[in-house]
C-alpha cells in the first residue's frame, strides 16, 4: 500500500527514530526498511579508504572511485575491498554532478545497502541516499548535503549509537530473509525522494532557499522530439520558470537529433533506455531511479549544461487525475509535469527551502515544488518561495499572481506535513451541514501586494472540473498579501445546498481575483481521499 504519512527510511521502525527524507529534486524512489534490505545483495559496514575523480571511458562524465575497506559483511560475500564508482567530481576545471548521487567522505565509515558490485549502475547504492548511514561522533548520521550530514536522535532527543544501527539492521536482514516480501510488491512503495548535490553544495544564507550553483541564462534546451507523447510540455514547463524569472529558459531555435552529454547543449534527452543510458553516461538505470538531471559546471562552478532523462521502466502521464489516485495496493503513474517542473529547478541550480537537512533540524513550514509529498498532493505547480528563489538570481518581471492550495503545511523537520482541508463528516444529507477540520493556504508568488481576495467552495462530481460545481461558500480574504507571502484561510461552517444532487464529491477551492495575470494556480482540488457523500 502507498505510504500516507510521507516516505519509509531505512531503520525508522527498527529504531523507532524521527529521520525524514530530503526533498530536494531528484528522483528516487521512496523505499520500505523491508524494501531496502531485499534489494541489497550486499550489505556492509565499510570505510572508505581513498576517493579519487577520474573520467569515465567515454570522456562525457567525470566519475568519482570510492576505495572501501570491509569490516563486516551483514549481507552477501563482497571481497574485503571492494570499488564504488558514484557519477560525479570534480577534474581539469570542470565539475559534473547528478541528482542521485550520494558522494561518500573519505576516511568514514559507513553502513551501505549495494546493489551488484559488477553492475555499472546510475545508482550503486540501494534507494540512493536512503542506503547510505555515516558513522559521526557519537552515533549516526543520514546524508545531507554536500559534506554536511544529520545527527539522527531518538524521539527523546539522545543520539543513536552507530553499532545499535548495525545489530538492528542485521535483525532486519534476518527478518526479510526468514519472510519475504511477494515480489510483485518488492518496490510498489514509491513517491519522489531525492538524493543531495556533491562538495559543490552553497548555502544562501539570507533567503529560505538554496541555490547550489547558478546556471549560465538563458539556459537553452533541446526540446523533446515532436513524435514524443510529451512533446510540448517540456516548453509548458520552462514558460512556467520563466514566469518568475525572465528568460531563464529557451528552446534551442534548430534542434539536432539524438542525445549526446558534455556538448554544452542542454537536452530533455527524453526515455533513454538503460543501455542508452549507459552508452552516455557510463552507467545504466538502476532499480529505484525514476529520473535524472544530469548537470555540467565550468571552473566557476556555474552550470553550463543539464541533460534530462526519465527511466522508461516506470509509468509517465499527462493526467493529474492519474497521478494523484488514492490506489490501494497500486502504484499510480508519475506525473510527467511534476517531475519535470521539479528538474528545470535543478538544472537552475535550485534545490529547495534552505535549512534542509540542517544540523539543528530547524522545521520546514513552506511549500515548494521540491518537497516531497505523496502522489495524492504532488501537481506541477511553484509556490511563492520557488517564485522568490528565481528572481533573486534572474532578472524578474513585475507580475500580479496567487496562489491556492488545498491543505496547510505544518512545520516539520526536512519538509512540511501537508494536511487537507477536509469535511467533518463523510456523508450527509443535503440542506446539511458540516465543518472544515483545517484551513487551506494561498500564497503570493508574484511582485505586487494582493488585496480584495475572495475564495470560493465548491463540491464538484470530478476532480480538476468545476462543470456542474456546486457553490457552498465564498470566504472573504482580510487585508493584503505581501509578495512572498503565505496565509492559512479557515474555511469554517458550510451549508450544503438542498438542491444538491445525491452523489461523491471532491472539493474545489477557487482564489478569486480579476486582476491576477496567471490564473492557473487560481484553482485547487481536494486530494482524491477526501470527499463528502451527499444523499436526500
Amino acid at each position: 500500500m502507498i505510504p500516507r504519512q510521507g516516505p519509509a527510511v531505512l531503520l525508522s521502525v527498527a529504531l523507532g527514530l524521527s529521520i525524514l527524507s530530503t526533498p530536494l529534486a531528484a528522483h528516487v524512489a521512496s523505499l520500505t526498511d523491508r524494501q531496502i534490505a531485499a534489494g541489497s545483495p550486499h550489505v556492509v559496514v565499510a570505510v572508505v579508504e581513498s576517493a579519487r575523480s577520474r573520467w569515465n571511458e567515454q570522456h562525457s562524465l567525470i566519475v568519482t572511485d570510492y576505495s572501501l575497506r570491509v569490516e563486516d559483511w551483514l549481507r552477501g560475500d563482497a571481497p574485503e575491498r571492494i570499488t564504488l564508482t558514484i557519477p560525479g567530481g570534480t577534474l581539469d576545471g570542470e565539475t559534473h554532478d547528478t541528482c542521485v548521487s550520494t558522494p561518500l567522505v573519505d576516511g568514514a565509515r559507513y553502513l551501505l545497502y549495494l546493489q551488484e558490485l559488477e553492475e555499472r549502475l546510475l545508482v550503486p547504492v540501494t534507494g540512493g541516499w536512503q542506503g547510505v548511514f555515516r558513522e559521526a561522533p557519537g552515533g549516526f548520521a543520514v546524508h545531507g548535503p554536500g559534506k554536511a550530514e544529520a545527527p539522527v536522535r531518538t524521539a527523546e532527543g539522545g543520539l543513536v549509537e552507530f553499532s545499535e544501527v548495525v545489530r538492528s539492521a542485521r535483525e532486519l536482514i534476518s527478518r526479510v530473509e526468514a519472510e519475504p516480501e511477494p515480489a510483485d510488491t518488492a518496490w510498489m512503495e514509491r513517491t519522489e525522494n531525492p538524493a543531495l548535490p556533491a562538495e559543490v553544495y552553497t548555502p544562501v544564507q539570507e533567503a529560505k532557499y538554496v541555490v547550489r550553483s547558478q546556471a549560465v541564462s538563458p539556459l537553452v534546451f533541446e526540446p523533446l522530439s515532436p513524435g514524443s507523447p510529451f512533446s510540448g510540455v517540456d516548453q509548458q514547463m520552462m514558460a512556467y520558470w520563466n514566469l518568475y524569472a525572465r528568460d531563464l529558459f529557451r528552446i534551442s531555435p534548430d534542434p539536432t537529433p539524438g542525445w549526446a552529454t558534455r556538448n554544452g547543449v542542454s537536452e530533455i534527452a527524453g526515455f533513454p533506455s538503460s543501455g542508452e543510458l549507459e552508452q552516455q553516461l557510463g552507467h545504466g538505470w538502476s532499480a529505484g531511479a525514476l529520473s535524472t538531471t544530469v548537470t555540467f559546471m565550468n571552473s566557476e562552478r556555474r552550470i553550463v549544461e543539464a541533460d534530462i532523462a526519465w527511466n522508461p521502466a516506470y509509468e509517465w502521464t499527462l493526467d493529474e487525475t492519474a497521478a494523484t489516485m488514492w490506489l490501494n495496493g497500486q502504484e499510480p503513474p508519475h506525473s510527467f509535469r511534476s517531475s519535470l517542473l521539479k528538474h528545470l529547478g535543478w538544472a537552475w541550480g535550485y534545490l529547495g527551502l534552505y535549512d534542509l537537512f540542517s544540523l539543528s533540524f530547524e522545521d520546514v513550514s513552506r511549500d515548494s515544488v521540491m518537497n516531497v509529498k505523496q502522489p495524492t498532493n504532488t501537481l506541477p505547480l511553484l509556490s511563492a518561495e520557488d517564485a522568490a528563489a528565481a528572481r533573486t538570481y534572474y532578472p524578474g518581471r513585475q507580475l500580479r499572481d496567487g496562489l491556492i492550495s488545498p491543505y496547510v503545511t505544518l512545520p516539520s523537520p526536512v519538509t512540511p506535513r501537508y494536511v487537507a482541508a477536509s469535511p467533518s463528516v463523510s456523508s450527509l444529507r443535503a440542506g446539511g451541514k458540516f465543518d472544515f477540520l483545517s484551513p487551506l493556504t494561498i500564497e503570493n508568488p508574484g511582485t505586487e501586494s494582493l488585496s480584495q481576495l475572495t475564495v470560493e467552495v465548491y463540491l464538484v462530481p470530478q476532480r480538476f472540473n468545476l462543470a456542474r460545481a456546486v457553490l457552498l461558500k465564498r470566504v472573504p480574504v482580510a487585508g493584503s498579501l505581501p509578495s512572498g507571502a503565505a496565509r492559512e484561510v479557515a474555511l469554517g461552517r458550510v451549508t450544503v445546498p438542498k438542491r444538491t444532487p445525491p452523489g461523491i464529491y471532491s472539493f474545489a477551492f477557487v482564489l478569486k481575483d480579476a486582476r491576477d495575470e496567471y490564473q492557473a494556480n487560481n484553482r485547487a482540488w481536494s486530494p482524491s481521499p477526501v470527499t463528502l457523500r451527499v444523499t436526500r
